[in-house]
């Protein structure tokens, strides 16, 4: 499969348009739109010093204050340096052969997965891009691995976490892997409703992935973790990666921003809020729109193919769905970011699909 870049890229595009990074309004990374919380930069300037020595292995204030957030054992909690590599670390440490991920899904699943030797299988959901019962039959004695994404990346739909409860209990009977990965969820106004963090201790087989980048707008710092239902997951993860992985510096960040919530609720509001009124001003604009939770928003434009590259002409990146399974190429995803950055792009939007000046 192709290897398709993630982010870190506005460098590159802006060299592509002809104009500066700063010019570049990018809407294709889902972060905070209320950026680096000042508690969080303070701590990380005040670890510099600390730099000159090995960061803990272990983690453990890190743990510390994770386990004290979501009560969970410490002893039931890996961290890693971003998401990815604690894909890559799962990937590896468990060395699954048959994996089942539903279609669209975020596509560094898949990659990971397939770098350690797995066979992936598709659940391809249907126009709504909803999971639904179905999705039981194809958990079998032979699925090693199945992946739920809550909120689903690209399309922001959540999964009711009854039905996540269902596949939990199929895969308990069949001792396959559930991976919930609820990176965007903690910015969702009803995590609570969704969230599978109070089963951890009941499913042997589920394991959690959460990041610090989306939420507290530190992508450049890589900062992620998981929880498991099993210290045998754990460990096999933390085998599977080198000692120091997580930098000092990315520790206490975590522990920072792990003690203040005020940051967080600030972003849950913000966010409902300008999804709102996105998704008011998508209404009227000629797309399909999908309903999703998430800080982004999903779309199509029936045979409208270009849709990113005339948003360049107007300075603004956007995430082109194509390389996604189970998606054409008149697919889009778009950050939710502050309000007078969605107004330029709901303007440049109108101008291009409805020829409004």
């Amino acid at each position: 499969m192709k290897k398709i870049s993630h982010g870190g890229n506005i460098y590159k595009k802006a060299k592509e348009m002809g104009i500066r990074e700063e010019d570049i309004l990018d809407f294709s990374a889902n972060i905070s739109p209320l950026g680096l919380p000042e508690h969080i930069r303070q701590a990380m300037v005040k670890a510099i010093d600390q730099t000159i020595n090995y960061p803990d292995p272990d983690c453990s204030r890190l743990k510390e204050a994770i386990s004290k957030e979501d009560a969970v054992s410490e002893t039931k909690i890996a961290c890693g340096n971003g998401g990815a590599d604690l894909l890559y670390r799962l990937a590896f440490g468990l060395q699954p052969k048959k994996v089942l991920l539903p279609a669209p899904a975020f596509v560094e699943y898949e990659e990971a997965l397939s770098a350690a030797g797995a066979q992936i299988e598709y659940y391809r959901m249907t126009e709504d891009f909803i999971i639904k019962e179905d999705i039981l039959e194809q958990i079998t004695e032979d699925t090693d691995f199945v992946v739920i994404c809550n909120p689903n990346n690209p399309t922001g739909i959540l999964t009711e976490r009854e039905r996540i409860l269902r596949i939990l209990d199929r895969a308990e009977k069949t001792k396959t892997f559930v991976l919930v990965d609820e990176c965007f969820l903690e910015i969702c106004k009803n995590e609570k409703e969704y969230t599978v963090k109070p089963f951890i201790e009941k499913y042997e087989h589920l394991i959690i992935l959460k990041s610090f980048t989306k939420l507290y707008a530190i992508p450049g710092v890589r900062l992620g973790y998981i929880l498991a239902g099993s210290e045998e997951v754990i460990e096999r993860v933390n085998r599977a990666g080198q000692a120091w992985s997580v930098s000092h510096i990315a520790q206490c960040a975590g522990v920072a921003a792990l003690a203040d919530n005020i940051y967080k609720e600030k972003v849950i509001d913000t966010v409902a809020e300008e999804l709102a009124y996105m998704k008011k001003e998508f209404y009227n604009l000629p797309v399909v729109l999908y309903d999703g939770a998430a800080n982004y928003l999903f779309f199509r434009t029936p045979e409208i193919t270009d849709l990113d590259k005339q948003l360049e002409g107007h300075g603004i990146m956007i995430r082109n769905c194509s390389n996604y399974v189970n998606l054409g190429r008149d697919y889009w995803r778009v950050a939710v970011k502050a309000h007078e950055e969605n107004k330029k792009l709901i303007k440049a939007l109108r101008m291009i699909l409805k020829g409004e000046v």
